[in-house]
């Protein structure tokens, strides 16, 4: 091992351990996202007051940086190199805090927040006219008084997010008590995500868990021609129809062609009530070493009739055989 000749000495220059945040403080720029959050953000008044981007702006750099309260942002204040690389003000906790609640007021953040975004969805999305939404519900963990106890055994909020799968960004949200089912209103949801999108630019494949195995999501889909991939619980119906049909599974292949030892899939065409359109429901299911008896609160696959599905679901069907182990 040849070591190379350094010497250590000090130095007066400024240091600082946060050198990631100077990308992000440049996208910031290269982006102009300061600008369009000053047009659409109610302004305070005086002419001396900070701008809403210097608000926006401090948050977004103290949640990359780590931060998980409006104090964290005081890192950022006495990183007087971070500082002097991106120029940025950083307000205090308690103007920061003070602002805030003055956006509460009538929603004026959220109506404010949903059209900067929608400015920057453009930007970013550039020619991409088509898009594929996945929403799920997010646990965010609070020690605040309203903070309700959700099914995960915390007191929480339980805000439904909605991402665009080809970029990542987060094309809206609704922020929900912890105790709010996840199933609750996903088709106004979906609706608002749409609504949320640029012009011009549309949802066409659509991705979610069990919370959107409604008959009135699958239904909107197939009338605007969305493609969908949404999972469905087990249930009595569909499992006496499994054991009607099991002389028709297939063995389940890999990308390869090449038959999973264990597992097997079966497709049918089903619909959910009197009226309800026809789709296909794809279940696969596997032999599982350690479970004695069904369960039917397994998982399902239900896609739609063009047949795309997520690659990561991968569920079980009625027909689970465990042997006890040692």
């Amino acid at each position: 091992m040849n070591i190379l000749n350094y010497k250590l000495d000090t130095t007066n220059e400024l240091l600082t351990s946060r050198i990631g945040l100077i990308t992000l403080a440049h996208t910031i720029q290269v982006l102009d996202l300061s600008k369009t959050i000053d047009q659409h953000f109610p302004a305070l008044g005086s002419n001396c007051a900070l701008k809403a981007s210097t608000f926006i702006n401090t948050l977004v750099l103290s949640q990359h940086e780590g931060g998980e309260c409006l104090d964290d942002v005081v890192h950022i204040a006495k990183d007087k190199a971070l500082r002097l690389v991106t120029n940025q003000q950083v307000p205090t906790p308690q103007a920061i805090g003070t602002w805030l609640r003055r956006l509460g007021k009538d929603n004026q953040g959220i109506k404010a927040l949903r059209k900067a975004n929608k400015t920057l969805l453009k930007a970013t999305l550039n020619n991409c006219k088509n898009i594929t939404l996945d929403i799920d519900a997010s646990e965010v963990i609070a020690n605040k008084a309203d903070a309700q106890w959700t099914y995960k055994g915390n007191k929480s909020y339980m805000p439904m997010v909605g991402h665009i799968a080809q970029t990542g960004q987060i094309v809206a949200t609704d922020f929900r008590a912890g105790n709010v089912s996840p199933n609750t209103d996903n088709l106004g949801f979906i609706k608002t995500c749409q609504d949320a999108l640029p012009k011009g630019t549309n949802i066409k494949k659509l991705r979610i868990d069990a919370a959107g195995y409604q008959a009135s999501i699958i239904d909107y889909c197939l009338e605007n021609d969305i493609e969908f991939s949404i999972r469905a619980k087990m249930c009595q119906s569909l499992k006496d129809i499994l054991v009607d049909k099991d002389n028709q599974w297939q063995p389940l292949v890999d990308k390869k062609g090449k038959a999973i030892d264990g597992q097997a899939t079966f497709r049918m065409r089903h619909f959910m009530g009197d009226e309800g359109k026809v789709f296909d429901l794809i279940v696969q299911r596997s032999v599982v070493t350690g479970q004695v008896e069904l369960d039917l609160g397994l998982d399902l696959n239900l896609n739609s009739n063009n047949n795309t599905q997520a690659p990561e679901q991968i569920t079980t069907g009625p027909y689970i055989y465990k042997t006890p182990t040692n």
